[in-house]
């Protein structure tokens, strides 16, 4: 019987990290897309523990460096004849206005288009595993933003609830666009707002007092990061029932209004191919 392979980004704490460990008995090989090495390789050696059957899989990938998307991409194209589940876990939030290497704002640059462009690169070996399935983590503060114009260009002006939002909101368009395209072709794909979980996010070397404060004042508002990636892990294992779905706590749940919008999805789906200077919309030889 064939292996089943599992890609993860953002795995070496909170929600990534809970969702590797649950879903470890599921999968013959892990791969695990991380910024930092070192944490990757403490994770590996982790689940090796638990799982001695289990072969893990250390890549350097750093989403908001697109260079380094591709080469990380590249290498497990090199490296195995398919994927049988991507998630696409990571995320970044910044209370300052920051550029990613490319030019383009942090949050968007990161939460976005550096998912956009991993998935478009592994995206004809993922349709030819067994399970074809694409999990996006994404958040429900999608609601608090229109797509608007301009992503594609270093703000001027900041704020950093809308320009998180406006990230995660085209992480929804995205999702949406690869069902209506693909789900005929079996492709399963999911949204996944995990809840308002207590993790790092959010927190850096500039305001982690900060955010150590605000955790601490709404602390009894959070679940844990367990509990958050439980939701992925629902959708993991029942790709048919949550497929074109955006799931929330485990449950579909209906979008609101700014979530719907297709011409807004189409416009920035047409921008995102041209900012990243591809021909088509996820590679297939078979187009």
């Amino acid at each position: 019987m064939a292996n089943r392979i599992l890609a993860i980004t953002g795995p070496t704490s909170g929600i990534g990290e809970s969702t590797v460990k649950e879903l470890a008995n599921d999968y013959d090989i892990i791969i695990l897309l991380c910024r930092n090495i070192d944490k990757g390789e403490h994770l590996k050696s982790l689940l090796i523990a638990e799982h001695k059957k289990l072969n893990v899989e250390v890549i350097q990938c750093d989403l908001s460096n697109l260079a380094n998307v591709m080469k990380a991409a590249t290498q497990i194209l090199d490296q195995y004849p398919y994927i049988d589940c991507l998630i696409n876990n990571a995320g970044v939030v910044s209370l300052t206005r920051q550029k990613t290497v490319d030019g383009f704002e942090l949050m968007f640059g990161t939460n976005y288009l550096g998912h956009f462009l991993l998935t478009h690169i592994l995206f004809e070996s993922i349709m030819r595993s067994h399970d074809k399935q694409i999990i996006i983590v994404s958040s429900g503060a999608y609601k608090y933003a229109h797509i608007g114009h301009h992503n594609f260009k270093y703000p001027l002006r900041f704020n950093p609830i809308k320009s998180y939002s406006r990230s995660k909101l085209a992480t929804l368009y995205f999702m949406q666009e690869l069902y209506e395209q693909f789900h005929h072709r079996g492709l399963n794909v999911t949204a996944v707002h995990p809840g308002a979980v207590s993790t790092n996010l959010g927190k850096t070397k500039y305001n982690h007092r900060f955010g150590d404060l605000i955790y601490k004042m709404f602390d009894s508002m959070f679940i844990s990061p367990r509990e958050g990636a439980m939701s992925t892990i629902k959708v993991t294992k029942d790709k048919f029932l949550f497929n074109g779905a955006y799931v929330y706590e485990g449950k579909v749940t209906e979008l609101e209004n700014q979530g719907l919008n297709y011409y807004d999805r189409k416009r920035l789906i047409r921008e995102t191919l041209e900012a990243l200077q591809l021909d088509q919309f996820m590679y297939l030889s078979t187009n």
